[in-house]
Formats: C-alpha cells, sequence, structure tokens
C-alpha cells in the first residue's frame, strides 16, 4: 500500500486515492490521510462509522470538516453502499480539481506533532462537537460491555462459554441441513443404480463419485454455519476483544496480539492465515507465528471431527458440541504452548513489539453483508476442496475395487484371469497399499483401511470422510452413501480374523488427537514455502508436526487401555 501511495509500486499507477477515515477515530486516521495528501495527488476523504457517533455523545458537521482540511469529505455506509455514488461525484470534481492543497498535506509527520495539530485543527473549525457531556468515553455503551468481556478474571470464561455456545450449535443448527442432503445423495445414489445397466460403471458414479462426495458434502452446513457465526462476532465488534484478552498470555511466550488474528484465521484455513502473518512486523514473531498455525483447527478438520465424535458420542449434540468447542480452545492453548516452549529453547532473542490495536465500538451486525460474506468464505472453500473430494474419491473407489488379477482365482473355464481384474477389498490396491503401513498403525489401535484413509487426507483433509465411507462399503448398507450407514459400518467394523472393534473410545480418541496436531495440507506447506523462502522450514514443520500426531495418538491410545479404556 505503501508503495502505490508513494508511487514506487512496479505495476500499479494511482491517479487519486480515496481515504476511509473512521469518523469515531478521527485523529489518527486523519494522520495517515496527512499522509496522503503530502503525495501531491487528489483524494477524497470517504467518513464511515457516522452512525456510531451519537453513542458517544458527539456530533460531525461535514461542511465545518471539509472546509478545515480542504478536501472533498462524504459521508458513507461501506455495509450498505449509501453514499457510495456521492463519493465517486466527489472523486471526479476532485480529479478536474487537482490543483487544489490540502490543509492535511501541511502538517507536521512526527507523531505527536501530527496529533496535536490535527486536535488543534478540528477544535478551531468547530466540525466535532459533544452533545451530551454526560456521555464520556468511560460510559459508553462500549465501554460498559468492555467492562465485563475484558474483566481480568470474567473475560476468559465468557470468551470461553461464547465459542462452547459457537461450536454447540454448528451441530444442532446443522442437523436438519444435514439430513436434507444426506437424503438427496443416498436417493441419487439410488436412482443412478436403478437406471444405469448394471455393471462396475453404475457403480463407480453412484459408490466412488455420488458416495465419496456426499460423505464429505453432508459437512458443508457446520461449515456455513461457522463462517456465519465468526462472521457475526467480527461484525459486532467481539473478535478484536479476543485479541486482547490473548495479548498478555500470548506475551509471556514470545508472542502478541496481533499473532491472534492470523491464529484466528487459521480456523478457517491455514493458507490465509500464514499470508496474514505478514502483518507482524518482527520476524522473530512471524516466523513463531508461521510456525504454530498448522495447529489451528481449519475448516478441512471439522467434517473429520464431526464424524469421529459423532461416533464417539452417538445422539449427544451438546457433548459433541462442547469437545468440539475444547479442541478449538485446545488449540490456541497447544499454539501457545510450542511458541512458548521455541520460544525459551530456540528463539531466545527477543525483539521489542507490543499491540497497538483499534478497539471497534460494538453495533449491531446487518444481515446482508453477513450473508454476503459468509458465502463468500463458504464459495472459496467448496472451490478449493471440490476437485480434491471428486478425484480422490474416485480413485479410491478404483483402488479398493480392483486388484492384480493373478491374485484371483483361476476362472472355472481355466483361462488365466487378466493383469488388472475386479476385487473384493481384501485383495484391492489398497488393501496391498494399506497393508504396507499396518505396521506403523497397530500403536494406534486401527488397521490397513484407516491408513488408507490417514494417506489420502494428506491431499485434503475433509478427504478422509470419503475415504471411510468407501473402504467400509456403506454401499452394501441398506442405507447406501448415508451417514447413518457410514457410522453403523464403522461401530461394526472389526479387524480381519477378529471380532475386536476398530473404532472404539479409544482409537476414535486417538484419531482426533492424530488430526490435531498433524500437519497433512500440502498447499500450506507450499504456502510455508514461498513466505519464509525455506523448503527445510517447510518440511521440518510437516516432519515434525506429522510425526508428532502419529506419536501423541500411539501414546494416548496405549494409556487409555492401559487404564482400561478400550
Amino acid at each position: 500500500s505503501c508503495r502505490v501511495i508513494e508511487g514506487r509500486h512496479e505495476s500499479v499507477s494511482s491517479d487519486a486515492f480515496i481515504v476511509a477515515v473512521d469518523a469515531t477515530q478521527l485523529e489518527r486516521h486523519l494522520r495517515f490521510a496527512s499522509f496522503v495528501a503530502r503525495r501531491g495527488k487528489p483524494f477524497v476523504v470517504a467518513l464511515t462509522m457516522t452512525d456510531l457517533l451519537p453513542r458517544i455523545g458527539q456530533s460531525l458537521n461535514k461542511n465545518k470538516l471539509e472546509a478545515a482540511l480542504g478536501v472533498p469529505v462524504v459521508p458513507v455506509d461501506g455495509r450498505t453502499g449509501w453514499g457510495a455514488s456521492e463519493l465517486m461525484d466527489a472523486l471526479e470534481t476532485a480529479l478536474a480539481n487537482s490543483n487544489r492543497q490540502s490543509t492535511l498535506a501541511e502538517l507536521p509527520e512526527e507523531p505527536v506533532s501530527a496529533y496535536r495539530s490535527i486536535r488543534e485543527l478540528l477544535a478551531g473549525s468547530g466540525a466535532l462537537k459533544n452533545t451530551n457531556p454526560l456521555v464520556l468515553a468511560r460510559d459508553s455503551f462500549t465501554a460498559r460491555i468492555d467492562r465485563v468481556v475484558l474483566h481480568r478474571v470474567f473475560g476468559f470464561p465468557i470468551f470461553f462459554a461464547v465459542l462452547v455456545g459457537l461450536f454447540s450449535s454448528i451441530f444442532w443448527a446443522a442437523r436438519p441441513f444435514m439430513d436434507m442432503i444426506d437424503w438427496a445423495f443416498s436417493k441419487t445414489g439410488h436412482f443412478l443404480l436403478a437406471v444405469l445397466p448394471a455393471g462396475v460403471i453404475s457403480r463407480f458414479f453412484a459408490e466412488g463419485m455420488i458416495g465419496g462426495v456426499g460423505a464429505v458434502a453432508i459437512f458443508i452446513p457446520q461449515i456455513v454455519i461457522l463462517f456465519f457465526l465468526m462472521t457475526l462476532l467480527e461484525d459486532s465488534g467481539y473478535l478484536a476483544r479476543g485479541a486482547a484478552l490473548v495479548d498478555r498470555p500470548l506475551s509471556y511466550l514470545g508472542l502478541h496480539g496481533r499473532s491472534f488474528v492470523p491464529m484466528l484465521s487459521g480456523f478457517a484455513c491455514a493458507i490465509p492465515a500464514v499470508l496474514a502473518a505478514r502483518t507482524i512486523p518482527s520476524r522473530r514473531e512471524r516466523l513463531l507465528t508461521i510456525w504454530i498455525l498448522p495447529l489451528m483447527s481449519c475448516s478441512a478438520r471439522l467434517p473429520v471431527y464431526a464424524l469421529l465424535l459423532a461416533a464417539l458420542l452417538p445422539g449427544a449434540a451438546w457433548k459433541a458440541g462442547l469437545a468440539l468447542g475444547g479442541i478449538y480452545v485446545s488449540s490456541l492453548l497447544t499454539g501457545a504452548l510450542v511458541a512458548g516452549l521455541i520460544s525459551r529453547f530456540i528463539l531466545r532473542k527477543r525483539s521489542a513489539s507490543m499491540l497497538a490495536m483499534e478497539m471497534p465500538v460494538y453495533r449491531k451486525p446487518l444481515i446482508k453483508p453477513t450473508l454476503r460474506m459468509t458465502w463468500t468464505r463458504s464459495s472459496a472453500y467448496l472451490r478449493r476442496a471440490g476437485t480434491p473430494i471428486v478425484v480422490i474419491s474416485s480413485c479410491l473407489w478404483l483402488l479398493s475395487n480392483f486388484g492384480l488379477g493373478w491374485r484371483q482365482t483361476t476362472r472355472p473355464d481355466g483361462a488365466r484371469p487378466p493383469v488388472i481384474a475386479a476385487s473384493d477389498l481384501e485383495h484391492s490396491f489398497a488393501s496391498e497399499l494399506g497393508r504396507t503401513l499396518e505396521p506403523a498403525l497397530h500403536p494406534m489401535g486401527v488397521d490397513w483401511r484407516v491408513g488408507v484413509g490417514l494417506i489420502s487426507a494428506f491431499a485434503a483433509r475433509e478427504v478422509f470422510v470419503s475415504t471411510m465411507a468407501i473402504v467400509f462399503h456403506v454401499s452394501e448398507n441398506e442405507n447406501a452413501q448415508s451417514q447413518a450407514g457410514l457410522l453403523e459400518n464403522m461401530r461394526t467394523a472389526t479387524f480381519y480374523g477378529s471380532s475386536h472393534r476398530i473404532f472404539t473410545t479409544s482409537t476414535i480418541i486417538g484419531l482426533i488427537v492424530f488430526f490435531f496436531f498433524s500437519l497433512q495440507c500440502l498447499s500450506t506447506v507450499s504456502v510455508v514455502r514461498s513466505e519464509t523462502n525455506s523448503w527445510r522450514l517447510a518440511g521440518l514443520q510437516l516432519l515434525f508436526y506429522t510425526g508428532l500426531g502419529y506419536l501423541m495418538s500411539s501414546l494416548l491410545v496405549i494409556f487409555l487401555r492401559l487404564i482400561g479404556i478400550d
């Protein structure tokens, strides 16, 4: 942004600027406007948050402010679009009068002097007035709420309660939509099997593509609700308080509140979270933040958590919601713990930095912008995850339904079988791949079929769900392609040649722990490499977290079984 404003950008050339200025934060925002004014190009001030001025007992005269600044000032509302046409008209006028000089260009660059000059300019112009002397900053609506939600004792319990309520609602609010999607994909699979000629092709479409995609699509309502509620918290102003709450604890771990923004973005996706770490000025804190971002439970993990929690806690939405809230809070705490250990034993040199953050006033979120932002984030997730899910689900169905022909029994007519032939799961290519890894999976308490799911999850974590639907033969259940069929087959699945169940309490908890720690997104590895310019750091991060996930999962399963929890 600075390169564009100063005319130093290699590809972007500016003719004029629109400077957004918060009417409730005039002093600090007008200082940035003075930085733009010194460039000598036409600009217009877009005045936002004017509807919030009565809350803090102030009023603003737009004409007086415009005369004092010597630049067009247009009140706007970015959420509704109000004032946009007037803003563009003012911009055209400013371009026509490009020689007009703004008073802001004459302000000093030194911060303290600049703030003093802006304060004097506003006082002398009479543009900003206190309409209610009884309304002081410490008695405002926002300040009264902050005295509770930012309380040193009650702040964290309130924050935790908000998160638990959010994640609990993901389960019960999404259930009707999940049932609808479940029914639609199940009926579609049955329809294809009924209308297409019986054979491999019809089963491939019905079981491989429809069944695999449907196993993941059923969790889309939960992801949409997660984004919707997070957007509500963000638009209301509460998420900024989350950064303020964690600033002090993070400061003891070598981080500060600014790292909370990328960490929070990591709940949606680690890729934009890594990019958001650019805003951290200290290289040490930036690298430390990037290192812990894979621990944040991204939206791609949500289908996996939802499936495993549904298998672990059947019919208990509030327990599953509480457990999911605990997982997300634990990801923050674990990330902070890892950062603290690295900061203390590896990156010992501390750079001087502190959090300077603007606290927005509380306001009522508008439904239309909230829905628009929810759709933007949800559709981006679908575009990113859609192709890998379809491709990998199709490939896994083929791998689990075909194998080497010479392993099959000889045909009745004595003819030799083909090199590649239709096969049951036990003799399929997926079985060959999984059995190679099976010795390493024994400490986690699972068999090769789950191992195939763990491998496929390296392309996209949510593919683990569709893999379970394929390798555990949901299609052979009367609830074909349905989540109920998948959960039932998972609960009754046993090791080959044994009556011991695969998905027990200990193994499900172990799988949750594995996905909690492991870095299974190769796209994240690529972005980390580009942001840090180091394949060594990206590779080390991949090996560290995947190895940590395997180790923690194995140790936990062994410990739970030792104390009698199978």
